[in-house]
């Protein structure tokens, strides 16, 4: 049996969101990285909403990012295993007073 590892990653605001509320930001996972685009978009149920857009793969993923209780994102990881690199990448952003 081996042991799994979670994989290496960081985060970087590239472009804060402009008039339109459009960012840019790069998740580097394991060194390798990929760009997205934000939007946030309103949120009734709690926590605040984005439309994230990855770029290069046309994938659109809404994610929710507050409490715990309060994160969800549409994409393959969080429905597998309840967390993913959108969540945390957002919620650090937030964290450090950047979105």
């Amino acid at each position: 049996m081996t042991a799994t590892t979670a994989p290496t990653r960081a985060i970087r605001l590239y472009r804060t969101p402009n008039e339109n509320g459009v960012g840019v930001f790069r998740i580097t996972a394991n060194g390798q990285p990929q760009f997205y685009t934000l939007r946030e978009i309103r949120c009734d149920i709690g926590g605040r909403g984005f439309a994230v857009h990855r770029l290069g793969m046309g994938t659109l993923y809404h994610v929710r990012v507050g409490a715990p209780e309060e994160c969800e994102c549409e994409c393959l990881g969080f429905l597998r295993w309840g967390r993913c690199k959108h969540i945390l990448g957002l919620r650090a952003l937030i964290q450090q007073g950047q979105l």
